[in-house]
């Protein structure tokens, strides 16, 4: 199965647009499960499951798209089938087969690119690093972005560590203090490893809105386990408290029985 798979990988010229521009900005955060060749076998492979996350991101339609756990050859792929966007990217370790990233697609037809970057979550954010006590290295990438209407907003994408919770409340301290610096809108998404109400999450439950509470109720939990696993809700997207919120969601669609990845992605509409 996996030779087919590969084969039709390979092969695949699929090319998914961006949409062209409209008044709201479509912010979606989605971890894509990262490659993993030994422990991934079947409908759970990234040969079977990368034309599935193809199709998620062809029907959310996003203008800022944020990933996580993105190892190179993924972004390979999602790189040279994602039409009209350009990337953000920055590995946590040096580029190889297994490094990670938290990459940023937006639409170059409609935005310009102000500034952009990846810094590690540690004391010395500016230089590749790790608190003694992270089980890895942990980034976040951003992008500042003008829309063609004059807007200005900046996206930071991040995944903390998982195992601790004392390294990842230091971890995204270090983002909250980059944040808290940030002139204009802000928009945070990530894997952040944390459920509602974890500690680590306070800063920005306190300088920014959490994108489900701006509708006032819960729908659903984000990390699948590929159906094996509890659910859980660990995905976030964070918005600006005065924004115009339009609407949020999960997507939990199955194709042909095949999770696209073992968390489901998360979507925002806004506009600034």
């Amino acid at each position: 199965m996996r030779l087919f798979s590969y084969i039709a990988y390979s092969l695949s010229d699929k090319k998914v647009a961006a949409p062209a521009p409209r008044e709201d900005v479509t912010v979606v955060s989605y971890n894509i499960r990262y490659f993993n060749h030994k422990a991934d076998h079947g409908k759970r492979h990234w040969y079977v499951r990368a034309k599935y996350v193809l199709r998620e991101i062809e029907k959310l339609q996003p203008d800022v798209l944020c990933l996580q756990e993105v190892h190179p050859p993924q972004f390979d792929y999602l790189k040279k089938h994602l039409a009209h966007y350009d990337a953000e990217i920055g590995y946590r370790e040096e580029r190889g087969v297994h490094s990670e990233a938290c990459p940023i697609f937006y639409n170059a037809e409609r935005f310009t690119l102000l500034d952009s970057g990846t810094f590690w979550l540690s004391d010395t954010p500016d230089v590749k690093s790790k608190f003694e006590d992270s089980w890895h290295y942990r980034i976040s990438t951003f992008v500042k972005l003008q829309d063609k209407d004059g807007s200005v907003f900046t996206v930071y994408n991040v995944h903390p560590d998982y195992r601790i919770e004392d390294v990842r409340i230091r971890q995204l301290r270090v983002l909250a203090d980059r944040v808290e610096k940030t002139e204009g809108n802000v928009v945070i998404t990530g894997d952040f490893n944390a459920v509602k109400g974890e500690k680590s999450l306070e800063p920005f439950e306190t300088m920014l809105k959490d994108s489900k509470d701006f509708r006032g109720d819960v729908f659903g939990a984000t990390f699948n386990g590929f159906g094996e696993k509890p659910e859980e809700w660990i995905d976030f997207i964070y918005l600006p408290k005065d924004c115009v919120f339009l609407d949020t969601g999960i997507d939990k669609t199955l194709y042909n029985g095949v999770y696209p990845s073992d968390h489901y992605p998360i979507w925002a509409k806004v506009k600034f």
